[in-house]
């Protein structure tokens, strides 16, 4: 196979990037599910087994192609009973298949994730659907070489329930080696290890880092930093240079809107758009810069 934190608060997020933007979506494949119910617990979720953390591998086998830095996640979180607590993104070095260091971590609030809007945001064959973006407070670099389990850690409040939808067991046949539980012992189990899992399931969970990729040695370095985040009307944008415009694009690609700029500061009126995840994208004299932000 080849081929993705903010925490939800109202705190402006700064964002660089060099180059090539890209999300890792390959892996998830077939037909959405949600296994499991509410009595029982879901696979890839909160379960009556207390499991700790559900996992997605990132290697150079699935879609880690180079150089670059891990700058942010996409979640898709259709399922949440929320009591008060929170998850958290983490993102776990891998390096020999064994889990080690937790290489950056970020708390998501059940409250700020809205698992309404899945609904505007279906999925097919050619659009992936997210309704949490989470931005790393600090991007991680990473190489060719780079090896990581990215995934959630469950909430633990008494009463709080989540689930991330998974793929269809047999759609995605690297779970063996590439789809991960971390069970209540802390032992991290594959969905499908042929031996001590009782799930034995083939199925890839809807987790999808984004990560620039670098260009080359002489690409310039552009930070910029958007707020509130989520947005409801209107997303405030501050760049480190000179601004010449902001585009709003869809998740599929699709250009929504460009705003001329001149000057360092901006403000772009969002109020039209559907609730969901988008990119926003700076361009400027040195570079362009592109992330994601939540429409609320």
């Amino acid at each position: 196979m080849k081929r993705i934190l903010l925490t939800f608060t109202a705190v402006c997020a700064a964002f660089s990037m060099n180059a090539q933007m890209d999300t890792i979506s390959a892996h998830f494949v077939g037909t959405p599910t949600v296994v499991g119910s509410a009595g029982a617990g879901y696979v890839s979720g909160n379960n009556d087994y207390g499991d700790i953390g559900k996992y997605q591998r990132f290697d150079a086998s699935l879609g880690i192609l180079g150089g670059g830095e891990l700058q942010s996640v996409l979640l898709w979180i259709p399922i949440k009973d929320d009591n008060g607590g929170s998850f958290t993104v983490d993102i776990i070095d891998f390096t020999g298949g064994t889990a080690g260091a937790v290489l950056a971590s970020e708390t998501v609030t059940l409250a700020s994730v809205d698992t309404a809007i899945m609904s505007l945001t279906p999925f097919n064959s050619n659009t992936m659907a997210y309704n949490v973006a989470v931005t790393l407070s600090t991007p991680l670099a990473i190489t060719g070489t780079t090896d990581i389990l990215i995934g959630i850690g469950l909430p633990v409040t008494t009463g709080d329930t989540m689930a991330v939808i998974s793929s269809t067991d047999g759609d995605f046949t690297d779970a063996v080696s590439h789809t991960w539980e971390q069970w209540s012992d802390n032992s991290f189990i594959s969905t499908n290890d042929g031996t001590t899992n009782s799930w034995e399931m083939d199925i890839a969970f809807g987790i999808f880092p984004v990560i620039s990729y670098y260009a080359g040695l002489n690409e310039a370095t552009v930070t910029a930093k958007v707020y509130p985040n989520p947005a409801t009307d209107v997303l405030n944008i501050t760049a480190s240079n000179e601004v010449s415009t902001v585009s709003i694009i869809g998740m599929d690609g699709k250009v929504i809107s460009t705003t001329d700029v001149n000057g360092t500061t901006t403000s772009v009126d969002i109020a039209a758009l559907n609730a969901g995840v988008y990119f926003y994208e700076v361009v400027t004299v040195e570079g362009t810069v592109r992330n994601t932000f939540v429409k609320k």
